[in-house]
């Protein structure tokens, strides 16, 4: 473990002589009836009637070592057999526990009965992916109308961050949260998206800070949002020492821990990475830029990224002879690669905004979850360990989001770490563009079309089939190939397909992925006498649709700004006309501050019995206000209401 934050630790830790009480036993009452619960409530097919998280802090043994006692009790209302389901079944998961110290589970019966659980029924089982444990146990007697209850209590190590969501698919009635410290350390907290805020006391000696929460209403999932980022949650973190005086892990802490972490590489590594650099042949690239993005190539394309690599797969004497890295070592590699070459990275920690977005304004380590490197001079940002993005573009879920930026500065020739919240830009919507040139003929029977196809785009669509085409065997490129035509036609018979360029360079990784085919497919017509029906909108593939009944309760969150160009050639068999042209205008568009952010709008032009349609569609905006969501729907449906349109021709 890196020495500085062993220092911190200490800094937790040494001064718990002054409080070591031992830890309060949760008890759940004894002799309880079932919930009056309103009509309204009893039609809601799942009631959380109670939600409770503890969490006491606790010093014990000689040297006074600091553990976490984690409780969590639930009540449950179930009044469909669906519900039933969902509850009977409870996991507890048991990564890095210590001891599970108390566990109780009961079902109340709609009768009155109590029926509790046979301990012997608990089993104990492994996810073989992440090594993670999990004690499981089903709950007996439940029916439709029982409350099933329990409650556990886990034993941990120590830790100083922690983050829970109250809100759930389901209404809870009633949420409580308890965080019980001794009187040398001081906890903050920060709600959200409604959640109230802590109320603190203090007795016996130690801080109690609890939450009352009455009536949080069920949040489902929605279209275009993020649903953890959007639930009522509570984030905290172990903020002051009284003891000491210290105000604890702060963004200056983060930022010194990870410049020591990734930043200080020693001389025996400094030689080492230069006769890396020098296997890469750098010198036949003139620029600097190429050169930053022929390293990222070199370690993307020789070095394996393990998720679950033990700490050792940070260490560079270890990677370098292994081909191997966590998280921590390709940032730190790639970042002191490019430091050798004269350019200054920094170093960028992150969230997912998928998940939960990183929030500058609350100093909790938990939003440092993923490592990006900034370059400066160029405004450009690397993904060390996506392989299926290159110089300039990274994961969308890490953009349109703050970070913490650590960069090195000299303060008489000394080195220091320099600590920064700044954003993260999301790329345009030009640079995820989704182009689709066809033709569409008939045959002489006019029973089928013949439809070639040129379909190009670069950005997020084209990123993974980069990357993962050169690795997978011909049968399964054909495979990949073939997706990209039959989204338009399932039946699609293709007499010809081709990939303009098959091998990706890093030097042209910007540029767009080209699909060029000719099909055959009866499916866009249909005959109803002498009257063809030709299903024009389905030409530019399967839509999104937003057609909800409820009030929504999320804001807009796009995965990422992008644009649609379709570019539609329809040849109108000889002595036939089309009825219903009109019906090809759209025109739906969003307006902010005089700029179009979100569109769908199409023309058409006919000549010669040759009509030409132009599609465009583009989201330039990542969010969206909830309160406006109409508008934004709006654009969305336009494009499914688009892709629904059947052209009518008829006999001249």
């Amino acid at each position: 473990m890196n020495k500085y934050f062993v220092t911190l630790l200490l800094i937790v830790t040494c001064v718990g002589l002054l409080s070591g009480q031992p830890y309060l036993k949760y008890e759940w009452k004894k002799d309880r009836k079932l919930t009056q619960l309103t009509d309204e409530q009893n039609n809601a097919g799942l009631v959380q009637v109670k939600y409770h998280q503890q969490y006491e802090y606790v010093y014990e043994g000689v040297e006074r070592q600091l553990y976490i006692y984690q409780t969590e009790h639930q009540i449950t209302k179930v009044n469909n057999d669906n519900a039933v389901s969902r509850s009977n079944r409870i996991y507890i998961p048991m990564r890095d526990v210590i001891e599970l110290v108390d566990l109780q589970a009961r079902t109340i019966t709609p009768d009155g009965r109590t029926i509790v659980l046979d301990k012997s029924e608990i089993k104990e089982v492994e996810d073989e992916e992440t090594g993670t444990g999990y004690k499981i146990f089903a709950i007996e007697g439940a029916e439709v109308g029982s409350e099933i209850e329990y409650y556990y209590t886990k034993k941990s190590p120590a830790s100083y961050f922690g983050r829970e969501f109250l809100q759930f698919p389901d209404p809870v009635l009633k949420a409580t949260f308890v965080l019980i410290s001794p009187g040398n350390l001081e906890f903050a907290f920060k709600s959200y998206n409604g959640f109230p805020e802590v109320v603190e006391d203090e007795a016996e000696g130690k801080h109690i800070y609890t939450i009352n929460a009455t009536n949080i209403p069920a949040l489902k999932k929605e279209d275009f949002s993020s649903y953890n980022n959007s639930r009522q949650r509570l984030e905290f973190k172990l903020a002051y020492n009284q003891s000491t005086k210290k105000n604890l892990f702060k963004w200056t802490d983060a930022a010194h821990l990870l410049y020591s972490q990734a930043f200080i590489i020693t001389k025996d590594e400094t030689k080492l990475l230069n006769k890396l650099l020098n296997d890469m042949g750098l010198k036949q690239y003139a620029e600097t830029k190429t050169k930053v993005a022929a390293i990222e190539n070199y370690i993307k394309t020789n070095f394996y990224f393990d998720e679950n690599a033990s700490g050792q797969a940070s260490d560079l004497s270890f990677m370098v002879k292994n081909k191997i890295g966590s998280r921590l070592g390709m940032a730190k590699l790639m970042l002191n690669c490019i430091k050798l070459i004269g350019v200054e990275p920094q170093l960028v920690l992150t969230s997912g905004r998928d998940n939960v977005a990183f929030d500058g304004d609350f100093e909790t380590f938990n939003y440092l979850q993923d490592y990006l490197l900034y370059l400066p001079e160029d405004q450009a940002f690397i993904a060390p360990y996506s392989p299926e993005f290159r110089y300039g573009m990274v994961p969308a879920e890490l953009t349109a989001c703050d970070g913490l930026f650590v960069s090195e500065m000299n303060i008489d020739n000394i080195p220091f770490p320099k600590a920064e919240i700044k954003r993260i830009p999301a790329l345009a919507a030009k640079d995820n563009i989704d182009k689709m040139v066809v033709n569409v003929t008939f045959n002489d029977a006019l029973t089928s079309n013949n439809v070639t196809l040129k379909r190009s785009f670069n950005g997020y669509s084209a990123a993974f089939i980069k990357s993962v085409y050169p690795l997978i065997e011909e049968e399964r490129k054909q495979e990949l190939l073939k997706s990209l035509v039959k989204f338009l036609a399932t039946d699609a018979n293709i007499s010809s397909l081709a990939l303009e360029k098959s091998k990706f360079e890093f030097q042209t990784w910007a540029s767009p992925l080209v699909v060029e085919s000719e099909f055959q497919s009866p499916s866009f017509i249909e005959m109803a006498g002498n009257i063809i029906l030709l299903k024009a909108g389905e030409l530019i593939g399967p839509q999104s649709e937003l057609y909800q009944e409820n009030e929504r309760m999320t804001e807009v969150q796009n995965q990422y700004n992008r644009a649609y160009d379709r570019s539609i050639t329809i040849n109108i068999p000889e002595g036939y006309k089309i009825e219903n042209l009109d019906d090809l205008i759209f025109d739906e568009k969003v307006v902010e501050n005089d700029r179009e952010i979100f569109y769908f709008r199409s023309n058409y032009e006919l000549k010669n019995n040759v009509l030409k349609v132009q599609v465009d569609e583009a989201y330039e905006e990542i969010y969206y206000p909830k309160e406006k969501f109409e508008a934004f729907r709006k654009v969305i449906n336009a494009a499914a209401d688009w892709n629904k349109i059947v052209l009518v021709m008829s006999q001249k």
